[in-house]
């Protein structure tokens, strides 16, 4: 005679809630075994966002830096540009050229890198300017230098330096003009238009026409823009194709996430430690309750149960204590991780800083993590429920 289902699983609760304290206990370690899992990967992805989202956004992820890398022979000229932009799924290409320096004013000196951008390629670039304005007029005398800059120059302040004349003395090498056999220095007088942030050594940038007029005309390296995401990976390998070395935010991306996988991992091996003990327990839980349960088992059989339902039973009690368990430890994992991150947002945000998200929990890991953790449960449960089909009534009257 089979038993239907709901009356097996409600037996099967009746069981668990007859033995509270031990039941509590199972379940509270299935709870934080799962719960320390969420906590610990919910992390991992927080970092993660917040480091992928603060390097790059959508467009920046369809830009390649080209460089003639350590190849003497490989140059980039307005030949090489043109080839570039005859490359499919290619948007734009703006060179830049960056030399060092020496920048003055009044009777301060500085040594530091002087860059020259044409306003296009500071666009793609997207540098945070402190105070003051890009340059928008490649022919204009106008500069922007970094705060580092400033301080080095003993300007009072970032609003002190715009309007202020600088003179640069620019070292260009030979192998920048078309035919000298020596390097060159050259000085030329420039007006900060605006300042940006930047805590690393001094640097300035000028418009690159400036370096054309003194007869530059090879570059130290281009910003080339594709059309889309999907084209970046192609046209890396026709640029490389050319000689040419490219790196791009994409690759610095999926090293983030190549990092942040490993990181994962890590801490996902500190969770499955806390499951499986908690297996264990449950495993613990349902071996004592079989040794309970021989003489009803024993009753059942006699009475005509049928061995499917015997484990059914069995199997039902693993079942319910993994489901309890781990809905309650993805509850605490998820809202412990959203009550720091509330507390965070809140100092920061009386602090003056910006607010960041650590902990994210993907509705797709949520699945995830739910489903092998009730697999684990029901696989707990197999050997117990096995057991309980075994038991030969006659032996087991006889044993009690």
């Amino acid at each position: 005679m089979s038993m239907k289902r709901t009356y097996l699983y409600k037996l099967a609760l009746l069981n668990i809630v007859a033995h509270k304290l031990r039941s509590i206990l199972t379940i509270s370690g299935v709870a934080i075994g799962v719960g320390f899992i969420v906590f610990l990967i919910s992390l991992g992805y927080g970092l993660q966002r917040i480091s992928t989202q603060q390097i790059a956004n959508l467009e920046a992820l369809q830009i390649i830096d080209v460089t003639p890398g350590k190849s003497k022979i490989v140059k980039i000229n307005e030949e090489v540009l043109d080839k570039f932009k005859k490359l499919s799924n290619v948007s734009e290409v703006t060179p830049e050229l960056s030399l060092v320096g020496k920048i003055s004013y009044a009777s301060s000196t500085t040594e530091g890198v002087i860059y020259g951008k044409n306003s296009d390629y500071i666009k793609l670039e997207d540098p945070r300017l402190v105070t003051g304005s890009f340059y928008t007029n490649n022919n204009s005398d106008g500069a922007i230098i970094n705060q580092t800059a400033v301080k080095q120059l003993g300007l009072k302040d970032d609003k002190d330096a715009i309007g202020k004349k600088i003179d640069l003395s620019i070292i260009i090498g030979k192998d920048y003009f078309e035919d000298a056999e020596n390097d060159k220095t050259e000085d030329i007088v420039v007006s900060i238009s605006g300042v940006l942030e930047n805590e690393s050594s001094p640097y300035v940038y000028i418009p690159l026409e400036k370096y054309k007029s003194l007869g530059v005309v090879n570059y130290s390296s281009v910003k080339v823009k594709v059309a889309n995401k999907e084209s970046v990976d192609i046209t890396k390998k026709q640029l490389e194709n050319l000689g040419f070395k490219t790196t791009t935010l994409k690759d610095t991306v999926d090293q983030i996430n190549q990092f942040f996988t490993i990181f994962q991992l890590i801490l996902l091996s500190f969770g499955v430690i806390a499951v499986i003990v908690a297996a264990l327990g449950m495993f613990n839980t349902l071996t004592i309750s079989l040794l309970e349960k021989t003489r009803e088992i024993s009753f059942m059989k006699v009475l005509g149960t049928e061995t499917n339902d015997i484990w059914r039973l069995f199997l039902g009690e693993a079942i319910i204590i993994g489901l309890l368990g781990t809905t309650l430890g993805i509850l605490a994992g998820t809202l412990i991780g959203s009550g720091l991150n509330n507390f965070l947002i809140d100092l920061a945000q009386k602090t003056g800083n910006k607010p960041v998200e650590i902990f994210y929990t993907p509705i797709t890991f949520i699945l995830i993590i739910f489903t092998i953790s009730l697999t684990i449960s029901i696989l707990t449960g197999i050997y117990p429920a096995y057991r309980a089909t075994r038991i030969d009534p006659l032996e087991a009257m006889r044993y009690e």
